[in-house]
């Protein structure tokens, strides 16, 4: 299993796999005449090989082109030209080119390369910074989407690592959660779902023994999944059933990505807004996400019934908010 791998991942096991990379390369050739503008973009794979290898970014644009329209299709020839890829990628310095290498990573990872899915996201994840350019991460992640199931088994891996090995570093295990979430946060195809309603529902309970805030975020993501056809937020009612009076940051982010997701439950949205709704303050967030538009329209009598009796005491914030909801 390629998540059971991760655990042995660190900085200096992944820079010795880059130097392999880098040192089965051949040395730079002397960098090839930039292409006609009519010149075809699917090219041969001993062109592709040796733009990779001559390192220069308008060319290595060409050849990461070449691959993501048209991959090889003997098996020697995906490898050859993802171990190119992966040298490439180790020791370009161009933001552009880094970009659609990844992008080729992906396409090569999805015609059946093995593990180039792994190195893909390994990679990004020991190099990823604040100053990583948008467009390199945002490579990552659709990559990432390219191969089915790939997202899941790598961020669920990561997780396993960061939470289940006490051992390890506690900057390093919070920065590998940060960085699955920042992922998970840049996907938008059925993908993300798959990895989220595995993390909720699966045995090792991960999800629960993770920081609220990044539980909020990560249930927050399910309203990023553009698919046809659509999702649901069933893996979410589930866990909060499971988890009932979990943190109100949390349970707040599941109420809206119920509303607005939807479920088979048709009780779900009601049961936890009953629940969010017996305390004033976390009865006025509620109110205040439902006024933005954020929360189950149908949900509008429950709410103002519920703040009004939260009012008798003569709450004035209450009267304020609901006057707001008159309003609706």
């Amino acid at each position: 299993m390629l998540g059971r791998r991760l655990q042995l991942c660190t900085v200096v096991s992944f820079a010795a796999l880059v130097a392999g990379a880098a040192a089965r390369a051949q040395e730079k050739p002397a960098a090839p005449a930039p292409p006609s503008k009519g010149a075809v973009n699917a090219l041969d794979q001993e062109t592709v090989l040796r733009l990779l290898r001559g390192g220069e970014p308008a060319e290595l644009g060409r050849a990461a082109d070449s691959l993501q329209k048209s991959p090889p299709k003997e098996k020697e020839q995906l490898a050859e030209a993802a171990e190119a890829v992966q040298s490439a990628v180790s020791t370009t310095r161009d933001s552009d080119a880094e970009a659609a290498l990844r992008l080729a990573l992906g396409r090569l990872a999805a015609a059946g390369v093995e593990d180039a899915a792994e190195w893909g996201f390994e990679s990004m994840s020991v190099t990823h910074g604040p100053k990583t350019p948008r467009k390199v991460f945002e490579s990552h992640v659709q990559a990432l989407e390219m191969v089915p199931g790939a997202a899941k088994e790598l961020m669920i891996g990561n997780l396993d690592v960061a939470i289940n090995f006490p051992d390890a570093d506690p900057k390093e295990r919070q920065r590998i959660k940060e960085f699955v979430t920042l992922t998970a946060e840049g996907m938008r195809t059925r993908e993300l779902a798959e990895f989220l309603d595995a993390l909720l529902l699966g045995d090792d309970d991960l999800f629960v023994k993770i920081e609220a805030p990044l539980e909020a975020r990560l249930i927050a993501c399910y309203q990023n999944v553009k698919a046809k056809p659509p999702i649901n937020a069933d893996a979410v009612v589930t866990w909060l059933d499971k988890h009932p009076g979990g943190p109100v940051e949390v349970e707040l982010v599941a109420l809206e990505t119920i509303s607005r997701v939807g479920t088979t439950k048709p009780d779900a949205a009601s049961k936890l807004a009953e629940r969010l709704l017996a305390k004033p303050d976390d009865a006025i967030a509620v109110a205040k996400r439902l006024i933005a538009g954020r929360v189950d329209r149908s949900l509008l009598p429950q709410v103002k019934e519920t703040l009004k009796r939260h009012a008798a005491g003569g709450n004035k914030q209450m009267a304020a908010v609901i006057a707001e909801l008159d309003k609706l």
